[in-house]
Order: structure tokens, then sequence, then C-alpha cells
């Protein structure tokens, strides 16, 4: 008899939720709020003398577009990082129920390693036996969902059978 595997969905984020590269386009941002302070500068060098220096204007424009550049920075880390938390808590609860075991744990490296690889995801065991997948799946919409393929073992464990019927159960 072949085996059936079932998939559950355990997680998801969206393209907003988390882009894994925060430095994106940050050549650009510097560029541009560093062109826009130029300007600003030039404007106001009709009222303020000092701004009539070249140094100075260097000096502000390179300024302005470091914290500008920082902070956009600063903050698309901490949504990614919380984005992060937050799937590393729902794959780890979903873990800690299907195994009972506390110390069977994905960190949040391991959870950015499978979004980014295309290969296998993490196997644990249920009771010592194998038979539990979590991998990341990209979905057409922008959305990526953390999956987890249950297999029972070629064997036919009996705890196993019962251990997914009380799955379906629990998602029904």
């Amino acid at each position: 008899m072949p085996t059936k595997t079932t998939e559950h969905d355990i997680a998801g984020f969206g393209a907003k939720d988390w882009t894994g590269k925060p430095l994106k386009e940050s050549g650009t941002l510097f560029l541009g709020s560093g062109f826009l302070t130029f300007i600003l500068c030039l404007i106001l060098m009709i009222f303020i003398p000092p701004l009539r220096d070249a140094i100075v204007i260097i000096v502000i424009c390179t300024l302005v577009a470091v914290i500008v550049m920082c902070s956009t920075i600063v903050s698309n880390v901490k949504r990614d990082k919380a984005c992060l938390r937050r799937i590393t808590e729902q794959v780890n609860a979903f873990i800690l129920e299907l195994t009972g075991d506390p110390t069977a744990r994905i960190n949040p490296g391991m959870i950015e390693t499978l979004i980014f690889s295309k290969r296998r995801g993490v196997l644990l065991n249920i009771n010592g036996v194998p038979g539990v997948e979590v991998k990341a799946v990209p979905k057409p919409d922008e959305m990526t969902s953390f999956v987890a393929r249950l297999t029972p073992p070629d064997f036919g464990l009996e705890s196993f059978d019962v251990l997914l019927d009380a799955e379906r159960k629990r998602k029904s």
C-alpha cells in the first residue's frame, strides 16, 4: 500500500511583510535624498549666507542622505526580524503540538535558509519515527507559505496513523 502524504499550511507571509533584502535600493535612496537636499540647499542659499559655501552644501547633503538611508534600512531590518520571529513562533508551535518535544525547534536562521534555498526542508521525528518535513513553498500571488508534509512510515505504525487522524480532526 503506497504511503499517503498530507500537507498542512503552518504559516505564511507576503512580499510586504518580509523582503529579505533590507539593503535593496539603498544606493538609489542615498542619491535621491542627497539630490533633494541639494535642491533645498540651493533654495535656502538665498536666505542663509553660510549655505553659499560648496563644502557646507556637500556636508549637509551627505549627512542628510546617510541619515535617511540608515533610518530606512533600520526600519526594514526591524520589520524583517519581526516577521521572521512571528513565522518562527508559528512553526515552532506547530512542531511542539505535533511532536510533543520542546527541544525540536527551528530558529529564525533556519527559517530564512528554508525561504532562500530550493532544497528539501527540515525533517522532524515523531516519537523517533521520521515523517514530518517542514519547507517553504512560494505561491504565485507573491505569498510564501510554510508547509508541513506528513508522511507515514512504510511499515505502518499504529501510533503514526492515530496521530495523522488526530491532526485531520483538529484541522476540520
